[in-house]
């Protein structure tokens, strides 16, 4: 095919940009279908505004505080839209809206794109930055969390501008959807965008195979093709800043990695995502210019959003790149209203309805439980496990127990409500993690509860993602934490220590301990051949983490006889 054009009917009301996909047969005969090129960038240099978000996660609304939720997206569309309207009256001024991925996974709008393709809606990200105008986005670890179909139907409906990866290997599923560049000409201004995704906490479900190559030949390719025909060259990246970066794992290179063994200034920048990094907050860092070439990316969650400006004349350069919060900020009445009448907007209300009842215990104290989550027996970490417990074996699974982490549960259900709602549920469990379960031994399994122990909060401490691990009902201990030993451990009654060598099936989401691994690798030598649970081989069961919760609390509701309560499992002594 080589090139497609896209139809720009966003919303907005500017018609000055043209938005082309270009795979990797892109040749000079499909360069001759691009609209002319801009004359004489020497005499007559032309300005270009970027902005960009990475991460966004679907945060549309903020529904972190009430079921309202709070505009988010809003403020950043009206952003683009102000940009755009002065840039409309310069003939040498354009304006670029960019996304780093992960732009799905996150919020409770979620709920609307499903899980398996067949109860797919809308792609409520997708759908708002049709009504801002986005000018490409590239595909994020997590835009691949409900597979390959959902992900097929939410680019075909929703995105009507390109969505890229040139490191995507796939069997021709998304042929014609996803690409590995894009071409954006603004009043005759040619600007090629390639697009990177990363392979790192990237899954792959049954049926929806596929593979990530490296980053670094992915982008020569494409550079080769488009640099010839464009006058600026920009790399859209959900690899992550570089290698050892503390937020999300990064493999094989990031980007400052990449910049580095590019030619000097061989591209005029590199626009990220992945490691949720505030880079460039007060203004262009020298640190993250690297090998002559800018290095940007904005936080995550649209909590902030960056805006960049590049002069292309004589030469090219980036004289400005800095964050913005997008707290203070006013909103766009008109994207509210399209967005209001949009499929996720009409939706929404069915978010709010009850699923059932809640009766917490009069005790109940969320703050209490939220910062301390990793420190006792935990309520809310109880009814999860026991709940998924229930829910896996009623799908026919034989499994012994069940597990979480306490990153796991992001935020707590409310005191003082009476009903549950799939808001409620998103805010604790936002991101669709799937159960996954394996089976191991006796004794490598005492050897993971013994383990628990260094994984406690620590008092004298700051709160670290430890991978604490929280057991159904049928596991039950005592931890020492300053001797940071376990003793009397039982499973469905029995002393583990006497059925070392049985075999256990354990169920748990497909992320436990994802997030344990930066603070392992602070551990002193002896300690550092910890048993994670994430290099272990596991199996995909396909079910969600998240529907399962909600199926439970749909038929049992959430209360102390639903199993939100504390019945001793855990004993913790300061001992």
């Amino acid at each position: 095919m080589g090139i497609k054009e896209y139809d720009t009917k966003d919303g907005t009301k500017y018609s000055d940009r043209r938005l082309f996909a270009v795979d990797s047969n892109f040749g000079e005969a499909d360069a001759m279908q691009l609209p002319e090129r801009r004359e004489n960038l020497k005499d007559n240099p032309f300005t270009l505004h970027i902005v960009h978000i990475n991460d966004f996660h679907c945060s549309v609304y903020d529904f972190s505080c009430d079921d309202s939720g709070r505009p988010v997206f809003s403020k950043i569309a009206a952003e683009v839209a102000s940009q755009r309207q002065a840039a409309e009256k310069r003939d040498d001024t354009g304006v670029l809206f960019l996304s780093g991925g992960d732009d799905a996974v996150g919020s409770p709008l979620d709920h609307l794109a499903g899980y398996d393709g067949e109860n797919f809606i809308c792609h409520p990200a997708y759908t708002a930055y049709a009504l801002a105008g986005l000018d490409a986005t590239v595909l994020g670890n997590h835009d691949f969390d409900a597979g390959l179909k959902t992900l097929e139907k939410a680019i075909a409906q929703d995105a009507c501008f390109p969505v890229l990866s040139a490191n995507l290997i796939h069997d021709g599923e998304l042929d014609g959807l996803v690409f590995p560049a894009a071409v954006v000409v603004i009043k005759g201004l040619r600007i090629g965008i390639i697009g990177l995704t990363t392979p790192g906490q990237i899954r792959s479900r049954d049926g929806s195979e596929f593979a990530i190559a490296a980053p670094l030949e992915s982008v020569r390719d494409m550079h080769a093709k488009l640099a010839g025909v464009c006058d600026v060259v920009l790399i859209l990246s959900h690899i992550g800043y570089r290698l050892g970066s503390t937020f999300a794992t990064v493999k094989i290179m990031g980007d400052y990695e990449l910049a580095q063994q590019l030619e000097h200034r061989q591209v005029d920048a590199i626009i990220g995502g992945h490691t949720h990094d505030l880079l460039n907050i007060h203004g262009m860092e020298p640190k993250h210019l690297v090998h002559g070439i800018p290095i940007l990316q904005a936080g995550y969650n649209g909590l902030f959003f960056g805006r960049a400006e590049m002069h292309i004349g004589e030469t090219k350069s980036l004289v400005r790149a800095e964050l913005f919060p997008t707290g203070p900020r006013d909103g766009s009445p008109e994207f509210d209203g399209a967005f209001a009448t949009s499929k996720p907007g009409v939706f929404l209300p069915t978010l709010r309805r009850p699923l059932s009842a809640m009766r917490l215990p009069d005790d109940y104290d969320r703050q209490r439980h939220e910062s301390l989550r990793d420190s006792f027996e935990h309520p809310t970490a109880n009814f999860i496990t026991d709940a998924l417990a229930t829910r896996f074996r009623e799908h026919g699974y034989r499994v012994d127990l069940f597990l979480i982490d306490g990153a796991n549960m992001i935020t707590f259900f409310p005191a003082g409500k009476d009903s549950v709602n799939i808001i409620d549920v998103y805010r604790l469990m936002p991101y669709a993690d799937s159960i996954v379960y394996l089976t191991l031994t006796g004794k490598t399994l005492d050897r993971i509860v013994r383990e628990n122990a260094l994984r406690l909060d620590r008092e004298d401490e700051p709160h670290l993602e430890r991978g604490f691990l929280h057991f159904s009902r049928e596991l039950r201990y005592r931890l020492h934490r300053k001797s940071r030993t376990a003793e009397g451990i039982t499973v469905n009654g029995r002393y583990l220590d006497v059925c070392l060598e049985e075999c256990f099936t354990i169920a748990m989401p497909n992320f436990a301990q994802g997030l344990a691994k930066v603070w392992e690798d602070t551990l002193p030598f002896a300690e550092k051949e910890l048993c994670s649970l994430r290099e272990m081989k596991r199996s995909d069961s396909g079910l969600y983490v998240r529907n399962e919760l909600v199926a439970y609390i749909r038929e049992h509701g959430v209360s102390p006889d639903s199993g939100f309560t504390i019945d001793g499992r855990l004993a913790i002594d300061n001992g």
